[in-house]
């Protein structure tokens, strides 16, 4: 134990929060837990003020703020990989950082702020299980908290995914928020917003919606490779292939603009290559 105490104090505790964002934007859930749990460790040496730690010399925010990020973070993967009743424990424990015992004002705000956390999350463990009934009240959670209305979609078409039932309705109050979603240079955030048009994709395609699930597929093709995100570039090329037989000539034409497009951009960079010889000898 002393040993990986040793290790981990190696770490900048800021550095470590960024790699549980690149894991979870990677969706390697069991890499977030174990980040996760590291994290609470470093967290755990803000209380020996007697000893000196050199990864907490650069603390960018007070104490409670890594307590209740690894906990979030640590329920969150412990969410996709659907251990839903651990995940529940992690959200207890964030639910009221009180126990940390700091009294500075920034340190009250990330307490009330993951306060919140634990109702929208909570309330998304419902969802997630199949409380249908539960709907309202995380829409009207939603609304209060505009950045977890992304997210929040996010677990809702994934209930509806799994539990199969209809969410029309909740899909056309929320989707105008996804042109108003910010992601600029947050992988958590980015995995975010590709995630919901990924979704909203199979989900229309499970209600035989062709159209406008081909439209969404066509839409993160582009997203993703626009944002450097390889993962979805390759899921949502493969939904698309699965998809095709149902697209129309303007969507099919769309696909291969858009593949064209990306294939020059990446010709280009190579300096001896002429794209423009390709063109003319394929006349």
């Amino acid at each position: 134990m002393r040993s990986r105490i040793s290790a981990l104090s190696q770490i900048k505790i800021d550095t470590l929060v960024n790699m549980i964002k690149m894991s979870y934007s990677f969706e390697d859930w069991n890499e977030a837990i174990s980040l996760s749990e590291s994290l609470l460790e470093l967290a755990h040496l803000t209380k020996e003020p007697e000893k000196r730690f050199s990864c907490l010399d650069s603390m960018e925010k007070p104490p409670v703020y890594y307590f209740g990020y690894s906990y979030l973070m640590k329920g969150l993967a412990l969410q996709k990989l659907r251990s839903y009743s651990e995940s529940k424990e992690c959200v207890n424990r964030y639910s009221d950082l009180s126990w940390v015992e700091d009294s500075s004002e920034e340190s009250q705000y990330y307490i009330d702020k993951f306060k919140v956390f634990a109702k929208v999350n909570a309330l998304t463990l419902d969802i997630l299980s199949g409380n249908k009934e539960k709907l309202p009240e995380y829409l009207h959670a939603l609304m209060d908290n505009g950045d977890e209305i992304i997210p929040g979609l996010i677990t809702i078409i994934e209930s509806a995914l799994a539990h199969d039932f209809n969410v029309d309705s909740e899909i056309e109050q929320l989707t105008p928020y996804i042109a108003k979603y910010k992601h600029q240079n947050r992988p958590v955030r980015i995995s975010y917003y590709l995630t919901v048009h990924y979704l909203l994709a199979l989900y229309y395609y499970k209600n035989r919606q062709y159209a406008d699930a081909i439209t969404y597929t066509l839409h993160n093709i582009t997203l993703s490779d626009k944002l450097r995100n390889d993962k979805f570039f390759k899921k949502s090329i493969t939904l698309f292939e699965f998809l095709k037989t149902y697209a129309n000539d303007s969507q099919t034409a769309e696909y291969s603009r858009i593949l064209n497009s990306i294939f020059k951009g990446e010709i280009e960079n190579e300096e001896s290559f002429d794209f423009n010889c390709i063109a003319r000898c394929s006349q």
